[in-house]
């Protein structure tokens, strides 16, 4: 009776390739395999420290025989110090390894500097601390970026209301006209301290009809009185004759509106201080006109340098009225005992050379200042306004950044008023008009979830405050909520390096440093998914180092790749049948929920749990396969790695890889044993590397590897080999199967 016939190796080998995916399930489903797989995906998570993986044999083996290391599992010793490694330091262990799967190995995973019992070891990666924290450095400096443009936003964001004012309140002729008009009412009430938003309209009428402001005024509140007093309506509601205000009564009204809305130092209200300044300083004619006009004053100190809140007004008087010859006026007895003394005598001298007084007080024949002279005062206050502002500015910046550090709970937010004030400025909402209970609420809010308090205000406003600090739904500090952890940050910088292929110019790899750069930043300024996919920096970038920029993918595509559960084989990501929709969703920290993901910093991220448990399946696969037909495991390892082969000297250093070769290529073993130059360029000479990235020139040389793998090793199948016979036919005494043409 016959023996059965065995299979040839291309055969066995089609068993597995012509559908390697349902050959993976076929593997994932084996009891002890899915066993394996469910323990390493739950248990992972928890291990925090290189002696804890080392510790759990089950983890730790599991690992090791997805990179191909099986072989090294008792040397705990040498992948502790591989774990070590700093893989951006090229002198580091694992980079002094002539084997790469050390390296990719260590690349896995994301052990901190201090996760491992051992004083000495070093970082394996860039992460950061995995200690909660109020705010990163980096939303620290998204913070005070905002800060810096605050007053900008602010002071444009009111110059509707204060130009309306301005140009409307002179043609007011009642009381009605005026109730009516919110712009009108809100500035006239802000201006002298009254919140619109809470006062009774009905006891405002009152206040500007009849003396309903003597009450709260002997209580000791003049707001409502300084409103009567600024708007003189009749009883009957009618406007007086002639304007309700005139152009410097309505520019002072605009004026304590900015600053009682905090913005008195912005550009806008300085603008209004300019325009008072000219309006009026040709209306002054004596020197007690001018220290009498707070504005006046106030402005010209400025510009000198001098402070108006410390300057006495009194003694301006004097300096103004001093005569320049007479060595005893108060100007010339001014001291100047000390550097501070000649300066501030020197503020005070630029100060009296600006104006015309005699020593009388009186202005001159051409006023108290000449054109030019007023030019160069408002030029010179606003210079030194904005210095003002940015030497402010700078001061808060510090103040919050020295404190933001020692807060650990919303309530040390909420009582902290430096950080508050700040936080609240840099976000454009008004310390003074929001209520801190809601604040409280905002900051235990999770940003990126859209049933959250900070979402449901409808307020973009308080979303950002949400997203930048840290603190969890009990208000104490938690870790960052980042779209993306730092550990995938790299492996997506990694994937988009590789893209500039072997050797890129320096145009191109600055330019790729750029992009990072930006795309990084951008990272940190996504509070929700729909910050994500409206970002072009973001998208533009993490599309194309994935390969998915080709795709032409919408924004609710990406959203629900993002979202996809993984472990559902019908999700978004996993229906494609595609590995980079799921290596794309698995890079990122959405829930399927939408929502961002706490920065855990554990010691793999998902893509990278994922990437281990995809490389052990294969690895099994490839066991199995090789317990009936080493040549079938040499064939599905190849076709693994040799897309991703850069040059033969990758080849020359690992053993299957390069009997794949020898075997394809017809090399002698023997010539193992010659120079290895010699060797990569025999390789080299017999077979293009590159041409390997395409599938059908990458099976068409494991067909020639397997046809003579069976000639060489005496199969039972090897004469009627299915791939000779695709190759030019069967066996013959010389060996010659006329498979170079194919190559």
């Amino acid at each position: 009776m016959d023996e059965p016939q065995m299979l040839s190796s291309f055969l066995t080998y089609q068993l597995y390739a012509s559908d390697m995916q349902r050959s993976l399930n076929r593997v994932a489903a084996e009891p002890l395999v899915s066993r394996e797989a469910a323990y390493y995906k739950a248990n992972i998570g928890n291990v925090k420290t290189i002696d804890d993986f080392l510790g759990n044999y089950q983890l730790y083996s599991y690992a090791m025989t997805a990179y191909g290391l099986e072989d090294q599992i008792g040397s705990k010793a040498l992948m502790k110090k591989v774990l070590e490694s700093d893989l951006t330091d090229s002198s580091s262990f694992a980079n002094q390894l002539a084997d790469d799967r050390y390296r990719t190995f260590a690349a896995a995973f994301h052990f901190s500097a201090d996760s491992t019992s051992s004083s000495s070891s070093s970082s394996s990666t860039t992460s950061s601390s995995t200690t909660p924290i109020a705010q990163s450095t980096q939303q620290s400096d998204l913070t005070t970026e905002a800060y810096s443009d605050w007053r900008v936003r602010a002071g444009q964001a009111q110059a509707f209301n204060a130009s309306h004012y301005v140009s409307a309140i002179g043609s007011v002729t009642s009381l009605d006209q005026f109730m009516n008009d919110k712009a009108l009412y809100n500035v006239a009430l802000t201006s002298v301290g009254i919140d619109p938003a809470i006062t009774s309209k009905d006891f405002i009428r009152q206040v500007l009809t009849s003396n309903a402001a003597d009450g709260p005024a002997a209580k000791g509140d003049t707001r409502y009185l300084q409103l009567a007093d600024m708007l003189h309506f009749n009883t009957d509601g009618t406007v007086p004759a002639g304007a309700l205000q005139d152009a410097a009564a309505a520019n002072t009204t605009v004026y304590n509106y900015f600053n009682a809305k905090g913005l008195g130092s912005t550009a806008q209200a300085a603008s209004y201080q300019v325009s008072y300044y000219e309006q009026q300083i040709g209306q002054v004619k004596t020197a007690d006109d001018f220290v009498n006009d707070k504005r006046l004053l106030g402005i010209a100190l400025t510009s000198v340098g001098l402070d108006p809140a410390t300057t006495s007004s009194t003694f301006v008087w004097q300096v103004l009225t001093s005569d320049p010859n007479d060595p005893n006026s108060v100007l010339n007895k001014m001291s100047t005992a000390t550097g501070a003394d000649q300066d501030r005598k020197a503020q005070f001298q630029a100060l009296a050379a600006a104006f015309d007084f005699d020593t009388q007080g009186n202005a001159g024949a051409g006023g108290a200042q000449t054109a030019d002279a007023v030019t160069k005062t408002t030029d010179a206050y606003l210079q030194k306004y904005r210095t003002a502002t940015q030497q402010a500015d700078a001061l808060q910046t510090s103040l919050f950044k020295g404190m933001v550090g020692g807060i650990t709970s919303v309530s040390d937010f909420i009582g902290n008023s430096t950080v508050y004030n700040y936080a609240l400025e840099a976000f454009d909402l008004d310390p003074k008009a929001e209520s801190m209970t809601t604040i409280m609420r905002v900051l235990k809010s999770d940003p990126s979830d859209p049933k959250s308090f900070a979402r449901q205000l409808g307020d973009d406003r308080y979303v950002r405050l949400a997203a930048a600090f840290n603190f969890d739904s009990k208000g104490k500090v938690a870790t960052e909520r980042l779209p993306q952890t730092d550990a995938a940050q790299l492996a997506t910088a990694n994937r988009y390096a590789a893209l500039l292929g072997d050797k890129p110019s320096a145009t191109d790899l600055a330019k790729a440093k750029s992009e990072t750069a930006d795309y990084k930043a951008a990272l940190y300024s996504v509070a929700t998914i729909d910050d994500f996919v409206s970002n072009d920096t973001i998208m533009n970038y993490a599309l194309k180092a994935y390969g998915l920029d080709q795709e032409k993918l919408s924004k609710d595509d990406v959203k629900a790749i993002l979202t996809s559960d993984l472990n559902d084989p019908k999700s978004f990501a996993d229906s494609k049948n595609d590995k980079r929709y799921v290596e794309f969703a698995s890079a990122f920290s959405f829930n399927t929920d939408g929502t961002i993901a706490l920065d855990k910093q554990q010691v793999q991220t998902a893509a990278d749990v994922m990437n281990t448990q995809d490389l052990y399946l294969q690895q099994t696969m490839e066991s199995e396969a090789g317990d009936d037909n080493q040549g079938v495991r040499l064939a599905l390892y190849f076709k693994r790695k040799a897309p991703d082969l850069k040059n033969s000297y990758e080849i020359l250093g690992d053993t299957a890889l390069l009997t794949v070769v020898q075997t394809a290529l017809g090399i002698p073993t023997e010539s193992s044993q010659s120079n290895i130059d010699l060797q990569a360029k025999t390789i080299d000479n017999k077979l293009d590397l590159s041409s390997l990235k395409d599938s059908k020139t990458l099976d068409k040389f494991i067909n020639r590897f397997l046809a003579m793998y069976d000639l060489n090793n005496g199969s039972g199948a090897a004469a009627s080999s299915p791939a000779l016979t695709l190759l030019g036919g069967g066996s013959s005494s010389s060996g010659s199967t006329g498979i170079e043409s194919l190559l």
